[in-house]
C-alpha cells in the first residue's frame, strides 16, 4: 500500500524587522488623529471651504514683480495660502496634488481669457496653428533629485487646460505643450536652489543670469510658470533666456505672490495679511515705544 503523502506545512510568514513599526506609523497616526486642513489646520477636513475658496480666487496681476512681463497670481503667499503651498511643495500633503492640478488647469484657462491668447489670427497669413509653450522656472539639482518639481507639475496642469478657440473663422486650433527646458547656468544649479532667508537685493543677484534653454523655442509663444514670485528676478531671467532662443514670452503665471508693502497690498488676490508694517500701524508702534 502506498502511504499517503503528508500535506506540506504552510510556510510561516516572514518575521517583521525591528523597524517595521515605522512603516505603519503614518497609518496609525491617521487612525488616532483627525484629518486637518492643509491650509488653516481646521480638524475633520482635508481642505476647508475657506482655504478652497483661496485657491479658486480670480487671477490678479502682480504689477511690482516684473516690469516688462505681465505676472498673474492665484493668491497671496501669506497665512493659510502659504501653508497650502508649503505643504504641497515639500511633500507633507501628497493629497494636495490633484487639488493643485485642478488649480493649475483653472488658472491656465483664466490666463488665456485675460491675455487674449491666441487672439485674432485672420491677418497672420500662416497656416500653422497658434503655438504656446508652457515653461516652468528651473529647479535646483537638489529638488530634482528629490523629484519635487512643483513648477513643472503646475506647468503640466496649465497646459492641460481647455484650449481657447482661435480668432477668426476656420482657423486651426491652438497647440499647447508643457516643456521643462530651462536649466540654471554653472554652479547656480547648486548655489541658487534656495531663496529662503535672502534679502530682496540678494534674491535679485542670486537669479539674475539667464538660464540655459535646452531646446529650440523659435516661433513659439511662451508662458512662464512658477510656484511663488517674490522680486520677479527669476521670471525676468527666464523671459530673457526664452527671447534669446527665439520664443515670445507673453507673461508669467504663478500660484502665489509674496505680499508687497501695505500701500500696494490691494494688488494681490485674497485678504491682506495682518501685521504688515505700514502707515498707521508703523505710527502706532513708534508711539508705543515712546511710552
Amino acid at each position: 500500500m502506498t502511504p499517503l503523502a503528508r500535506p506540506a506545512s504552510p510556510a510561516s510568514p516572514p518575521r517583521p524587522g525591528p523597524w517595521a513599526w515605522l512603516a505603519a506609523l503614518p497609518t496609525a497616526l491617521g487612525l488616532a488623529l483627525p484629518e486637518a486642513c492643509a491650509g488653516c489646520g481646521r480638524w475633520e477636513t482635508a481642505l476647508c471651504p475657506g482655504c478652497a475658496a483661496l485657491l479658486d480666487a480670480p487671477l490678479a496681476e502682480v504689477t511690482s514683480a516684473a516690469a516688462e512681463l505681465r505676472v498673474h497670481a492665484v493668491l497671496a503667499y501669506a497665512g493659510p495660502g502659504r501653508a497650502l503651498i508649503l505643504n504641497w511643495k515639500n511633500g507633507a500633503r501628497e493629497d494636495l496634488a490633484p487639488v493643485m492640478a485642478a488649480v493649475g488647469a483653472r488658472a491656465g484657462e483664466r490666463w488665456a481669457a485675460l491675455s487674449g491668447w491666441p487672439g485674432d489670427r485672420r491677418d497672420a497669413g500662416a497656416l500653422d496653428p497658434p503655438r504656446l509653450i508652457v515653461v516652468p522656472a528651473p529647479s535646483g539639482i537638489a529638488r530634482r533629485a528629490r523629484g519635487r518639481l512643483v513648477a513643472a507639475s503646475l506647468a503640466d496642469a496649465i497646459a492641460r487646460a481647455p484650449a481657447p478657440p482661435p480668432g477668426g473663422a476656420g482657423g486651426p486650433g491652438p497647440l499647447i505643450v508643457s516643456a521643462d527646458i530651462l536649466r540654471r547656468e554653472n554652479g547656480r544649479a547648486f548655489r541658487g536652489a534656495h531663496q529662503a532667508g535672502l534679502s530682496a537685493a540678494q534674491r535679485r543677484r542670486n537669479r539674475q543670469p539667464p538660464p540655459r534653454v535646452l531646446a529650440d523655442a523659435g516661433g513659439w509663444d511662451a508662458l512662464i510658470v512658477d510656484d511663488v514670485v517674490t522680486t520677479g528676478s527669476t521670471l525676468r531671467s527666464c523671459a530673457a533666456a526664452l527671447r534669446g532662443a527665439g520664443a515670445r514670452p507673453l507673461g508669467a503665471l504663478v500660484l502665489a505672490a509674496t505680499p508687497p508693502p501695505a500701500r500696494t497690498a490691494a494688488r494681490l488676490p485674497g485678504p491682506a495679511p495682518a501685521g504688515l508694517p505700514g502707515g498707521g500701524e508703523r505710527r502706532r508702534r513708534a508711539a508705543a515705544k515712546r511710552f
